[in-house]
């Protein structure tokens, strides 16, 4: 078991996933762009750096969960990137959702200081991340994933195996497509019903005891009729993963239509300023365009 890991990025997800990591016995060495947001996970024992270099310095697992592909290149690549301190030997495993063809060629550049990559982005939101419950998307070698194991399953209770490097994050965005649409068209659908006079929990208990219900709309409805938009995964994170998948689907010659629509919708509510709330705020988009409120209260 890989006992030193340098953790770089503690966002929503990254700062939780750390803990977990501390919590299990292991030795973390954390980096953050902002200092700040690594308060916690240095009063709960980690050691915290003032770049990925450092935190790559020692480990025998690198892992990385950063907003973007830009963000990711920068901590691999950049100054002060995991590239000049990486240890051959050493296991990358990046839970960023990115381009698919950035990855593999990260892969190939950390292959070359005799480290090994896995790409294996996650879903489970923000409190799958704290409860230790995610489930992980991977990409790369079979026999790296074994070896990456015990660190994974300190994070989650899930691992799928996808294929060679690039399929978890394939995988991943696929997955949000269909995560993201499922909660645009419930919004749409909320919307012409509340515009209808229809209730919202009258509404609801229809879905609910229709072929229409499922788990997601269940676990956001509540939010929506609150008005609370707190994010567990920010809006323009998943118009970020739109965007990734309509490029992986045009390069692949895969049709998208209603994807492509879905990612008009989600564009638009970003550059209204919605971006950093949760994604089901872009019920708030329609809710405006139509001038009324799914609310209970």
């Amino acid at each position: 078991m890989a006992q030193s890991i340098g953790f770089i990025g503690l966002g929503i997800m990254g700062q939780p996933m750390a803990l977990n990591l501390v919590k299990a016995g292991y030795k973390v060495t954390a980096f953050n762009r902002t200092r700040g947001k690594a308060e916690a996970i240095e009063k709960a024992g980690a050691a915290v750096v003032a770049s990925p270099a450092e935190a790559a310095r020692h480990a025998d697992v690198v892992y990385i969960i950063v907003s973007d592909t830009a963000a990711v290149e920068e901590v691999v690549t950049g100054k002060g990137g995991i590239l000049e301190t990486l240890r051959s030997g050493a296991i990358v495993i990046d839970s960023s959702t990115i381009s698919p063809g950035v990855s593999r060629k990260l892969a190939c550049m950390s292959a070359g200081k005799g480290a090994s990559w896995l790409d294996a982005p996650v879903t489970g939101s923000k409190h799958g991340a704290e409860k230790g419950e995610l489930t992980f998307m991977i990409g790369g070698d079979r026999d790296v994933l074994d070896r990456a194991m015990p660190v994974l399953q300190a994070l989650g209770k899930k691992h799928i195996y996808c294929g060679a490097h690039g399929s978890g994050l394939s995988a991943k965005l696929a997955q949000n497509v269909i995560q993201s649409t499922m909660v645009e068209i419930f919004c749409e659908g909320l919307v012409l019903a509340t515009k209808a006079g229809v209730r919202p929990e009258t509404m609801m208990e229809i879905i609910q005891g229709s072929m229409a219900r499922a788990t997601l709309t269940d676990f956001k409805a509540p939010f929506i009729f609150r008005g609370d938009f707190t994010p567990y995964f920010p809006l323009k994170l998943m118009h970020k993963d739109l965007e990734l998948a309509m490029e992986a689907a045009y390069a692949q010659n895969v049709p998208m239509p209603t994807a492509a629509a879905v990612k008009e919708v989600y564009g638009t509510a970003k550059a209204q300023g919605k971006g950093d709330l949760d994604y089901a705020a872009v019920v708030t988009f329609l809710e405006e365009t139509a001038g009324v409120k799914v609310r209970t209260s």
